[in-house]
């Protein structure tokens, strides 16, 4: 009699282990490296972090490479197998009575969760794919910033976060945590005139990406993104990280905006929001 497929979690003090099987092939799986190293430093600060697990399919983690991470309501996926059927019996596991933000699927992994959106009915609520712009540490160094007179770059702290969250397009029921503790926890950066107002900012996602990067609707066409693109890529690499972002495919002008700062378009992501199945929420 054949077993069944469970989801186990893989205990905190395996996550190192578990980071540097993605040292493979660098850095052809470095986002995979960066979402547990993340995690990592996310569980030294707060070892009791609610509504948190990285999971696998039945232990099988070190043989494929295969992980869910389930964070509130944000799943974070990979795998090392080709084909992905490990990453598709996972997904078939997770509960999908709750509404997720599936964020940051690589391409040669979206076919799996198209997989298991058929077979299961999964509704979703909606879908952006995204180029994925990359750019060695080493050039994001190297960038200059010249500041308009009367403005200034600083750390966010969390009451901007909270900003952040309120204007952010894809906001859900668990973003506004998810802000805090990229402003409390991660790098970020914001662009501040005079009068303390707030003109663009970026956050460093649990991906390693760069992002949510974002101008004040008021300050459009004055070069804020550029900046704060350099800034943020600057703090990325001085933590030892390259630099990238997700950057929808709509977007024509972030895509020319990467482009001429040197960033290489290398993979696409995907971002998928599934439809609850039944009335539930957040309680801490």
């Amino acid at each position: 009699m054949s077993v069944p497929d469970v989801l186990e979690q893989i205990p905190c003090e395996n996550w190192p282990e578990l980071r540097d099987l993605f040292r493979v092939d660098w850095p052809t799986h470095e986002v995979a490296f960066n979402t547990i190293q993340n995690y990592i430093n996310w569980i030294k600060i707060d070892p009791r972090i609610k509504h948190l697990q990285v999971v696998s399919l039945s232990g099988s983690w070190r043989e494929n490479g295969t992980y869910l991470i389930v964070d509130r309501n944000q799943v974070f996926a990979y795998t090392l197998e080709e084909p992905c059927d490990t990453l598709i019996r996972a997904f078939q596991l997770l509960d999908w009575d709750y509404s997720y933000v599936i964020c940051s699927i690589r391409d040669r992994h979206q076919s799996a969760l198209i997989n298991v959106q058929r077979s299961m009915q999964i509704e979703t609520i909606w879908y952006k794919e995204a180029f994925f712009f990359h750019l060695p540490k080493e050039e994001c160094l190297k960038f200059e910033i010249d500041l308009p007179e009367g403005l200034r770059l600083e750390k966010l702290g969390i009451e901007h976060g909270l900003y952040a969250n309120r204007v952010w397009p894809q906001r859900n029921e668990a973003s506004e945590y998810f802000f805090k503790r990229l402003a409390a926890w991660n790098a970020s950066v914001g662009l501040f005139n005079e009068s303390n107002e707030l003109l663009a900012w970026s956050f460093h996602w649990p991906t390693g990406a760069i992002g949510p990067l974002e101008v004040h609707p008021d300050h459009y066409r004055k070069g804020y993104g550029t900046i704060i693109t350099k800034a943020i890529a600057k703090e990325v690499a001085k933590l030892g990280f390259n630099c990238y972002g997700t950057v929808w495919k709509t977007n024509a002008a972030s895509i020319g905006m990467f482009t001429k700062l040197g960033f290489n378009s290398t993979d696409y992501h995907h971002y998928t929001k599934s439809k609850a199945r039944k009335l539930c929420e957040w309680a801490d």
